[in-house]
């Protein structure tokens, strides 16, 4: 009996505490409704154009160049050295692979290593011309790893830093004097300060420490990225060194045409014994532009193959002692001028692309 007494007492209180419990868990949904970000949240822009050619992270290449003549002589007569020769074809295998190592809203930082070739079959020579002799025997060849790193400063506005240090020369991975090759990189660099018009445009301007002319050179650039409202034409430049106007059919194939700027100095060591050692520790300033076409497909899930036609005007093939600047209009002798006519050329390679 007391102990009914006792829970009939009690039960109004232990409703009453349910009644606050209840009251104390309710929440209001309405605070959330029109919420808005915080005043110190930032928005950056990226490094991605809408329509824009695949970025591509491992390529595997081929490069050939039809026949064309080469006609040398040696402007300071250190040795009678002078003639033409028939080159057959120039070809070899170009290997690329470049990841983002960083990719957060406010960095992109990109590594990459390539590996190009490029092996001359010389028809008729004259037996003793040793530039000659030497390219046919040794080709050449470029080792290098680069770095582009994206900075976004603000919604529309960013930095475009890339660099490069390229082993050039001529070599191949059995020859005796490989690793004086490749510890005498070339080095290149570039910065540029962009806008980020909208998600089809981009532009940017700065300079560069560049080889592609043959010697060190530093020029202006202009980067240019752009796809039309209708995403069927687009711009892709990095002036003056590449340009392409770009057709897009649709989300598998894609036309390129246009031109790029492709060159570098290259270590001419000697390889043919002591008595050419005033040919020692010599650098041919090779350049070239590429007038071409390319064809792009996507052939299944992230992989794309590449098909280039196109001709080879030579721009550069002297050969100078040291790395040294010639200012426009300089007059000083080369120590071997070459002179190269001009063939087609093809290029057909598979990459796998970013997502």
């Amino acid at each position: 009996m007391k102990l009914n007494l006792l829970l009939i007492l009690l039960f109004p209180l232990f409703i009453h505490a349910q009644n606050d419990t209840l009251v104390e868990e309710e929440i209001d949904f309405s605070q959330y409704e029109n919420a808005t970000p915080a005043s110190n949240s930032k928005k950056y822009c990226t490094s991605k154009v809408l329509g824009i050619s695949p970025n591509k992270l491992i390529s595997i290449g081929y490069d050939f160049q039809g026949s064309h003549e080469i006609e040398n002589h040696d402007e300071l007569n250190t040795i009678v050295n002078h003639g033409v020769a028939k080159i057959n074809n120039a070809s070899g295998l170009r290997l690329a692979a470049n990841f983002p190592v960083i990719s957060t809203t406010k960095w992109l930082v990109n590594l990459g290593v390539n590996y190009n070739q490029t092996n001359y079959a010389v028809d008729t020579k004259s037996p003793n011309n040793y530039f000659i002799n030497n390219l046919t025997n040794n080709g050449l060849s470029t080792t290098g790893i680069s770095a582009t790193i994206f900075k976004p400063i603000d919604e529309k506005h960013f930095l475009l830093f890339s660099g490069s240090a390229d082993a050039n020369g001529n070599y191949n991975f059995g020859s005796s004097n490989l690793s004086d090759q490749l510890f005498k990189p070339k080095i290149s660099a570039a910065l540029l300060y962009g806008i980020k018009r909208n998600d089809r445009s981009m532009i940017a301007f700065g300079f560069a420490r560049t080889y592609r002319p043959g010697g060190l050179g530093y020029i202006p650039l202009v980067l240019f990225n752009h796809t039309f409202q209708n995403r069927k034409w687009g711009i892709e430049a990095l002036f003056p060194a590449r340009l392409a106007v770009r057709r897009t059919f649709n989300a598998r194939n894609l036309l390129l045409a246009g031109y790029e700027l492709e060159g570098n100095s290259y270590s001419i060591l000697n390889n043919n014994g002591p008595t050419q050692s005033p040919y020692n520790d010599l650098e041919l300033r090779r350049s070239e532009i590429r007038a071409r076409v390319s064809f792009e497909k996507l052939i299944t899930g992230f992989v794309w193959f590449t098909a280039q036609v196109g001709y080879r005007i030579n721009y550069n093939f002297n050969i100078d002692k040291g790395d040294n600047i010639r200012l426009i209009g300089s007059k000083d002798a080369y120590y071997m001028e070459n002179h190269l006519t001009n063939p087609l050329y093809f290029n057909i390679g598979i990459h796998l692309v970013s997502p």
